[in-house]
Parts: C-alpha cells; sequence; structure tokens
C-alpha cells in the first residue's frame, strides 16, 4: 500500500511538472520521498523541477542524495554538471561529466556539455574538438537538431584560432614564391616571437633577408638554425641555398658537394648544385648535375625544365626542345593543363626558332665541341644503367665517370658514360 502511495505521489508530480505547475510537482515529489525516503528517482525529479525553480542549492542536494541511492545515475550526473555550470562552478561540473563519460563514453549530451566548459574556459582547440565529438555521437544517434547546435556551437570558435604553424609556413611559403617578401619576413618574425627556437623559420627567415639583400643577416639566422640542429638535412639543404641567395654560388657548392658525399641519391641536391653551376655560367656542369638529378627521380617535369632552359642558354635548342617535351608529356599525364600548356608553349616557340636557325644556316652554340659533347649527354637509360652497376651510389658513378676523363680528355660526354659500363660489365663476366 505504501508504494502505491509512493508511485501515484511520483507520477503526480510528472504530471504537474509537464503541466508547468513546479510548485505543485515539487509538493507531489515530495510527499513520495516522505513516504520513501530512498525513492532516488523521486529526488532527481524534485531536483529537475527546483532547478528551473531557480533554486541551485536545492537542486544540487536532491542530486546528491539520489546519487548516494543510486551512483550509477547517469541522467543525475548530467543534470548536477548542468546546475553547476549555471552556477559558474565549471570544475565540479567538469568532474560530474568525467564521471558520467565513465558510465557511458558515448553519452552524446555528456561531450556537448564538456565542449560547453572548455569554452568557457576559453580553452578553444579543446572545445571544438569535444562539440565535434558530440556532434558526431548525435548523429549517430540520428538527433540531427542537437548535431546542428553543437556544429554551430564550434564553428564560431574556429574563426577565434589563430593560424596553426602549419597554415603559417605554408602562406609564407607562397608569399616567397610570389616574391612578396616582405610580407614573408613579418609572418617569420612572428613564429620567432612565439617560438624562439623554430629551426625551419630561421631557415626560411634567412632566405628571405637574402632576397631583401640583407646578407648579414640572413647569415645570422642561418648560423643560429646550424648552431639548434647542427645535423638536420633540411638546415644543411637551406644553407647552401641560402649562400646561393645571398650571391656565394661556390661557398653554396661546397656545401652540396659535402650533402652529396653523405647522401649520394638524393635528387634534390644536384639540382641544388646545378642552379649555383648556373650562377657561375657553369652551363655544361649544370647540365651533367641536373641529369643526375634526373637519373634519380625522372618523373619531375619541373627538372626537365629547369635542364631545358640551362640547355637553351648553352646553345643546346634541340635538347631544351626535347627536355620541354618531356616536360609537357608528364604534365598531361598528371592532368595539370595549364603547366602542360606553358611547356607546350615553349617547345612551339623554340621549334621555330630552330627551324629559322636551320633555314638561315646558322648555329647560335658556341663552338663545335660544346655542340658535340652537349648533344651527346647520356640517356636517362644509360644513367640509370650505370647506377643499377654500383648500387644506386651516384658519388661512385660520378667519380668513375670523372676517372676515365682523366684517363681520356676531350671525348664526349656519353662516351665516358659508355666507357665505364663497359668495363664494370667487363669486369663483372666471367673469365675463363
Amino acid at each position: 500500500m505504501i508504494q502505491d502511495f509512493n508511485e501515484d505521489f511520483y507520477q503526480q508530480g510528472l504530471v504537474k511538472a509537464k503541466a508547468g505547475d513546479r510548485y505543485g510537482a515539487v509538493q507531489a515529489f515530495s510527499c513520495a520521498i516522505a513516504a520513501n525516503a530512498q525513492f532516488a528517482e523521486a529526488y532527481y525529479q524534485r531536483g529537475l523541477v527546483l532547478f528551473d525553480l531557480s533554486d541551485r542549492q536545492g537542486a544540487i542536494a536532491d542530486y546528491d542524495q539520489a546519487l548516494s541511492l543510486k551512483p550509477d545515475a547517469i541522467d543525475v550526473y548530467i543534470a548536477r554538471s548542468i546546475t553547476r555550470i549555471a552556477s559558474n562552478d565549471i570544475a565540479t561540473a567538469q568532474a560530474d561529466i568525467a564521471q558520467a563519460l565513465v558510465i557511458n563514453p558515448k553519452s552524446a549530451i555528456a561531450h556537448q556539455l564538456l565542449g560547453l566548459t572548455y569554452k568557457q574556459q576559453n580553452q578553444i582547440e579543446k572545445a571544438i574538438a569535444t562539440y565535434k565529438k558530440a556532434a558526431s555521437l548525435f548523429l549517430e544517434l540520428r538527433d540531427e537538431d542537437n548535431c546542428r547546435r553543437c556544429i554551430e556551437s564550434y564553428k564560431p570558435l574556429e574563426a577565434m584560432l589563430p593560424p596553426s604553424t602549419t597554415d603559417i609556413f605554408a602562406n609564407v611559403q607562397q608569399r616567397i614564391d610570389k616574391g612578396d617578401y616582405t610580407n614573408a619576413l613579418i609572418d617569420l618574425n612572428w613564429i620567432l616571437q612565439i617560438d624562439p627556437k623554430n629551426v625551419k623559420a630561421f631557415c626560411l627567415r634567412g632566405l628571405t633577408l637574402g632576397k631583401l639583400g640583407d646578407p648579414e643577416a640572413a647569415i645570422k639566422d642561418l648560423n643560429q638554425a646550424t648552431f639548434l640542429e647542427p645535423q638536420n638535412l633540411e638546415v644543411r639543404i637551406s644553407r647552401g641555398r641560402i649562400r646561393l641567395e645571398i650571391g656565394d654560388a661556390q661557398g653554396a657548392i661546397s656545401d652540396f658537394n659535402e650533402l652529396l658525399r653523405e647522401y649520394p641519391s638524393m635528387s634534390e641536391i644536384y639540382s641544388d648544385r646545378a642552379k649555383a653551376h648556373l650562377k657561375l655560367q657553369d652551363y655544361r656542369t649544370a647540365i651533367e648535375d641536373f641529369s643526375r638529378s634526373l637519373s634519380l627521380n625522372n618523373n619531375s617535369p619541373q627538372l626537365y625544365c629547369d635542364r631545358a632552359e640551362v640547355r637553351y642558354d648553352f646553345g643546346d635548342l634541340k635538347g631544351a626542345i626535347d627536355d620541354y617535351q618531356l616536360a609537357a608529356n608528364i604534365w598531361f599525364n598528371q592532368s595539370n593543363m595549364d603547366r602542360y600548356r606553358y611547356a607546350l608553349d615553349r617547345v612551339n616557340l623554340w621549334r621555330s626558332e630552330l627551324e629559322k636557325q636551320t633555314k638561315e644556316g646558322k648555329r647560335q652554340q658556341p663552338n663545335a665541341a660544346a655542340n658535340v659533347d652537349l648533344m651527346q649527354m647520356p640517356s636517362l637509360e644509360l644513367q640509370q644503367r650505370l647506377l643499377s652497376l654500383v648500387g644506386g651510389n651516384m658519388a661512385i658513378a660520378q667519380r668513375l665517370i670523372d676517372i676515365a676523363k682523366q684517363d681520356h680528355p676531350n671525348m664526349p660526354e656519353v662516351w665516358y658514360w659508355q666507357k665505364v659500363i663497359f668495363d664494370l660489365e667487363s669486369d663483372q663476366r666471367p673469365r675463363n
């Protein structure tokens, strides 16, 4: 009979609360509790109504009692956390939310409330991540309204975040590529203010300062990067590039030579050294280094373009056309139509020039010997054949070619490659 009275009062409380009769609901739930002091659900429901009546202290007292009777009641932890958030008691609210997540790690509303507490603590990144988690969980429950609320909560927060270092570096690189060195320098100064030991920032700022005509400051940044990470490959490559930018092409070549002794199969170092030789107008050596780079990375259209430009400057118009055609083929296969059209325009322009030269019977190459050597630059197939014989070690291959040049001077370039390959293959043949 007593249990029936308990249930009657409890049901009356639910009806009155739904109808908006909050005081009547409190009275009914209180009668249920008076009849049964162990009625945890009645405490919980009365706490909800007391919260609506702005009696936060009374609500928390009822939630405490409910949890003492039923410690795994996740809804009560959620309700108490809401009350504590309303009271600006964020730390204890987070403790309640944490307990709720222990009971049910996939509680969408618990994650939503946790996101709110992070927002109030101005922990914007955590708030965004937690709101996104809540949105995902609500979506699994097919609760589109609450999912949308979570999205609406974190979207404005994303606009408040400062750009990440990764984003800033990407922006800096774009500015450098466009020649906007002043604004690149502003961004790099900002990075180094918040992270005074950022090696990449020192490298890029050194490069930027070199472009802006301040070699002393560029070298200072370069030395600082080297001091912070003396064995960092990126720093060491940047050192050579910066020396090239500030006009020390010979110093850059020395740096790249040292790197190639350690990393003989690194394509980009050969291309960097080629650019240094180009600065010294040593076209032949620049072409050789671009060829070595291509032997290690023959799918780079930009490398073909770089070698084409040097070949054109050296007077090897046909070789330059061939290289731009190879670049055009790669860009076409990559569906990069803008770059494809750029390469094709250069091919057509230079082909017209070559036809004109042929008709006029003129050659614009510096000398016949250069023409013979250049027109017989080793093919990629020949270069890769030699590399396969020396285990892919470009430094060994180059050393053998240099020895052949010392022993047999003034021969076409391709002859030296064929000679070294012939000798290596002869050594590998079984002897009778």
